[in-house]
């Protein structure tokens, strides 16, 4: 077992201490579904996708080494993550300022653009998208899970 194995062991130690932790969320005596159970689900899939990835580590075994770094291959370039961070960051602020909804179509639309084609003739879909994604998200939480999102100082 490799570097991935050991990664999915401490995933699923981790998936298998917060399940544990579910536990102790108090029930309401009339809900059918307590506030536990979305957690766990999240939990129970998040610990079926380590326990795949300890099997693939298993499988490939430890005899596969990392290959080498090709000759005249590009360094890592790391300013891409850092503006995502950055974009990601901007996020969570402006979650407060502006709200949710608008919030995350400025976000969505940042990160598509940043990481996509950069073509203008993709821009309606890629606004498509962000609208799309915010609206569906929007009305699942609020509406169907009835948690409640940012509404901010704007709107």
């Amino acid at each position: 077992m490799g570097r991935d194995g050991a990664i999915g062991l401490g995933l699923l130690a981790f998936c298998g201490l917060l399940y544990w932790q579910t536990g102790a969320v108090s029930v309401p005596p009339f809900v059918p579904i307590g506030p536990a159970f979305y957690p766990r689900i999240i939990l129970i899939l998040l610990a079926a996708l380590a326990v795949w990835l300890i099997a693939e580590s298993v499988v490939r075994g430890w005899g596969h080494a990392r290959p080498a770094p090709k000759a005249g291959a590009a360094a890592p370039n790391y300013r891409l993550v850092t503006i995502c961070f950055l974009i990601f960051g901007g996020y969570v602020i402006a979650l407060s300022l502006i709200g949710y909804l608008v919030a995350t179509v400025l976000f969505v639309l940042g990160l598509g653009w940043l990481m996509g084609p950069r073509q203008m003739r993709g821009l309606p879909t890629l606004a498509a998208v962000a609208v799309g994604t915010a609206l569906v998200t929007f009305l699942l939480f609020e509406k169907y899970l009835h948690v409640f999102l940012p509404r901010g100082l704007l709107f």
